[in-house]
């Protein structure tokens, strides 16, 4: 499947691109098992000593970030971004190099790109206009189909135990959205690295996010 674009058949119900750049995202090199690279030792003057930036797409919806790697990297793969589960997103340019910095709960993603302002903005305003009732539609949607959030950024396709977990809640209404995302976060063990799980922990970044959201309209009502 090309990089290039989000097809609808890879895109939730109700789920529309909004903005969509070319970008790389920033992985740390010994987190994801990979070798060091080449011209590591020139990375620092980039604000980057340790990292490489593995080229891609970066497509922004009314429901998530989703970043996809094109087939020319040592990595390869895409995963996703919840937007109620952003606690934070940053201009994190050094020097010349354009770059936002996303924060969840879980994660971190770093992505260079052109158009950072707008980019911020953007990703601000569409957080800020899902409410409890779009977020737990929005969990609805992704546990009858968990496989569109992605498979992460992996050298080795090593996340079939995720995946079949993951299947298992397709079609339920899980209420106790706390437990279910323990159990899948508990399916990643020490032989997963960071990047290979990228996918997966967006979703249980999700679930902790409807709870929170949950929560807050509960203690509204009180």
């Amino acid at each position: 499947m090309s990089f290039l674009s989000l097809p609808p058949e890879s895109m939730f119900p109700g789920e529309h691109v909004v903005l969509h750049k070319n970008a790389n995202a920033v992985i740390d090199v010994k987190e994801s098992g990979l070798t060091q690279f080449a011209f590591d030792d020139l990375m620092w003057l980039i604000g980057m000593s340790g990292k490489e930036a593995i080229g891609g797409r970066c497509f922004l919806t009314n429901y998530r970030l989703v970043f996809k790697a094109h087939a020319a990297n040592r990595l390869r793969g895409s995963f996703s971004v919840f937007l109620p589960s952003v606690v934070g997103v940053r201009n994190s340019s050094f020097a010349v190099t354009r770059k936002v910095t996303v924060t969840t709960g879980l994660q971190e993603l770093t992505m260079v790109l052109w158009g950072v302002p707008r980019f911020i903005d953007t990703v601000r305003a569409l957080s800020a206009g899902l409410g409890p009732d779009h977020v737990a539609h929005l969990v609805s949607l992704v546990l009858r189909e968990p496989w569109k959030a992605g498979d992460g950024l992996k050298v080795a396709a090593r996340l079939e135990r995720i995946n079949a977990a993951l299947s298992l809640t397709r079609g339920t209404a899980e209420a106790d959205l706390e437990r279910l995302a323990g159990m899948v976060a508990s399916l990643i063990d020490g032989t997963f690295r960071r990047t290979d799980a990228a996918g997966v922990l967006g979703i249980v970044d999700l679930l902790h996010s409807a709870r929170r959201a949950g929560d807050d309209w509960r203690a509204g009502m009180c």
